[in-house]
């Protein structure tokens, strides 16, 4: 079985050197890739093989484009027989792969088309669907040795799902207890040891609170609702949960403004605030929807000095939103230390530095530390033992 892999510049090819195939070539019209794996330029090659496997990146700019899969699917549909199979190697919003079906064979000549889709919906797991039972088992057989695990689904579209819901679910857990913490602050209650005593019971699994600084999360909730838009349908659940997670900014601001004038009489505009961390992701995929910079944005519409530590963000963007970029060191000399993301320098930032407001966003330090400063968690009310307010 012949195997040609069509890749762009972000596919891993490494990996596919594990395929289950004596007789696997590479694609390289511009002879830009590094691999072990044979390679050629010569494109009518596609037309002698058995299997064309798409790896082309259809997240562009932090959101779904399949225009570069299109467009690749143009050019194969002079060679997409009966017997060739076409295998989608790339996360892609559902029903993607019928839309490509119509592109490879616009004029519905091939009765029952090979396609297949697969992704990997854990570190071991590789999910694999097809439109038929030969194309499935085929690719199966090819995949056996490049995941721990090979699960199957009935229906491409379903399989396509699968990235949307895992990123949905967390966005949804998250906003639940966003709005649960704010309403904590009012009622004082420790939300946090709550958590903790509710997920006790096994079918309960809470997550804290915290902003969502993941890009993949964000992309994927949106991408729910985008598709009901396109079909009509309503995703009122979803719509909420963003606009949930993207308030928790404000919320942050508020308690910033609450806590400053409260505990050293500052208004905003006489102030500096330090916001740690932009980005959990390894570098900031999207500006879009990103909680901290929409903090940033707030703080500096309202004249406030705002500092921002971040290795994974270019000082340009930074600066592009009004902030200064500062090292961890240099935070200390805020009037106003925000966290928001989860960081080993954050987790580890020295208490007896501290002059004057510290806030977390999420429950990663250690309270007792901090007992005697302007301390403050989002969703971790300070009472002493016993005490009701």
């Amino acid at each position: 079985m012949k195997i040609v892999i069509y890749p762009d510049v972000k596919t891993d090819l490494s990996k596919y050197e594990q395929l289950n195939a004596d007789d696997v070539v590479v694609y390289d019209e511009k002879d830009e890739f590094n691999t072990t794996i044979t390679k050629t330029s010569d494109f009518d090659i596609i037309g002698g093989c058995d299997v064309i496997i798409l790896t082309l990146n259809c997240i562009i700019n932090g959101r779904y484009d399949i225009t570069p899969i299109e467009e690749v699917c143009r050019k194969l549909s002079q060679f997409v027989l009966d017997d060739k199979i076409v295998v989608f190697d790339t996360q892609l919003p559902p029903r993607s792969v019928h839309k490509m079906s119509k592109v490879l064979d616009d004029l519905g000549l091939i009765e029952d088309i090979n396609l297949t889709y697969t992704v990997m919906v854990n570190d071991d797991t590789c999910l694999i669907s097809a439109t038929n039972e030969t194309s499935l088992e085929k690719v199966k057989d090819l995949y056996c040795d490049m995941a721990e695990n090979i699960e199957t689904t009935n229906n491409i579209q379903t399989a396509e799902c699968v990235p949307l819901l895992q990123s949905a679910y967390k966005d949804v857990m998250v906003a639940f207890a966003n709005q649960t913490a704010i309403l904590s602050e009012a009622i004082t209650i420790d939300l946090i040891e709550a958590i903790k005593y509710a997920n006790m019971d096994n079918d309960v699994h809470l997550l804290n609170p915290q902003p969502i600084a993941n890009h993949d999360i964000v992309r994927d909730s949106k991408e729910i609702i985008n598709l009901a838009d396109e079909y009509g349908e309503t995703a009122q659940l979803s719509q909420t949960t963003r606009d949930i997670n993207n308030y928790v900014a404000y919320h942050i601001a508020y308690r910033a403004e609450k806590e400053l004038y409260l505990k050293l009489h500052l208004a905003m505009f006489e102030t500096t605030v330090a916001i740690l961390g932009i980005t959990s992701d390894d570098t900031l995929i999207s500006e879009d929807d990103n909680v901290s910079l929409t903090l940033i944005d707030d703080f500096v519409s309202r004249d406030v000095e705002v500092w921002v530590c971040d290795d994974k963000v270019d000082e340009d963007i930074i600066e592009n939103h009004g902030a200064k970029k500062i090292s961890i060191d240099e935070a200390y000399e805020a009037d106003c230390i925000i966290i928001m993301t989860d960081d080993e320098s954050f987790r580890n930032i020295d208490a007896d530095r501290i002059d004057k407001v510290i806030i977390s966003a999420l429950p990663i330090l250690d309270g007792e530390k901090f007992k005697d400063k302007y301390y403050s968690s989002v969703g971790q009310y300070r009472l002493k033992k016993g005490e009701m307010l």
